[in-house]
């Protein structure tokens, strides 16, 4: 880290305990956050979100599912390495800055509003676990020749067979009663309503679809929230299913 006097008394710090939890209290808010090795402050590490604790919660979870993530955590492979290696209580946490968004409603509007500050402090900081020096880009990762054998070795004698997958795809399949019930449902609509933690409606969509090109996410992630009940940002949503006649679907 840079001996930058005024970034040092301007952050937050909180200790880590050796199972990677916080010991102290967090906001539920935006923030940009840095990690620092206690020995040696040049090893550090920053980023952002839009909800800090449940980015700790997923760095404690990838470290501890190392084996699992790997190949999904270049960006990371440096900071997840040293963990891996000191261990968490010789690491402390720091937030650098919360950002308040409630101004803004727009989730991408948002998001470069905490990329630009990411920036910022990637810039002044120069943290040396950040592979990649671009707020929300993957410029700079570059991955060494023992990546390349891990993932040549994951993925030997799995085969691509066409034949099989189109001969797979024209089978007849037996469609239960539940699942002609779950299709007739999603043809009908299902409405999307998104209110603010004030129950402040924001919006409101006839379809999943278009509130997730507003919300620029995929159909997947607002479907995922309609099936679990978990929001996964700082919104509250409402589904509501179209009150038309459905349409029934049966065996061809």
């Amino acid at each position: 880290m840079n001996n930058n006097i005024y970034f040092k008394n301007k952050i937050l710090w909180y200790d880590i305990d050796k199972n990677g939890y916080i010991k102290g209290c967090l906001r539920y808010q935006p923030a940009i956050y840095i990690f620092v090795r206690i020995c040696d402050e040049r090893d550090c590490y920053v980023g952002s979100s839009v909800n800090v604790i449940k980015r700790l919660n997923s760095h404690r979870s990838r470290i501890n599912n190392w084996n699992k993530y790997y190949y999904n955590n270049n960006g990371l492979l440096l900071f997840y390495n040293s963990v891996l290696k000191h261990g968490w209580s010789n690491f402390k946490f720091g937030i650098l800055e919360y950002i308040d968004l409630s101004n803004t409603t727009y989730i991408k509007q948002n998001k470069n509003t905490l990329l630009e500050r990411e920036q910022y402090y990637l810039d002044n900081i120069n943290p040396s676990y950040n592979i990649c020096k671009f707020a929300g880009s993957p410029l700079g990762i570059k991955h060494g020749i023992l990546f390349s054998k891990n993932l040549s070795a994951a993925k030997r004698g799995k085969k691509n067979n066409i034949s099989s997958l189109i001969k797979d795809i024209n089978k007849s399949k037996i469609i239960t009663c539940e699942t002609k019930l779950k299709m007739s449902s999603r043809s009908r609509g299902i409405g999307v309503k998104i209110f603010d933690h004030s129950n402040n409606l924001i919006n409101q969509f006839s379809t999943m679809i278009s509130a997730a090109k507003y919300l620029g996410v995929s159909d997947r992630t607002i479907r995922r929230i309609l099936n679990t009940g978990i929001s996964y940002d700082n919104y509250v949503y409402h589904f509501e299913v179209a009150s038309e006649q459905p349409i029934i679907v049966v065996n061809k």
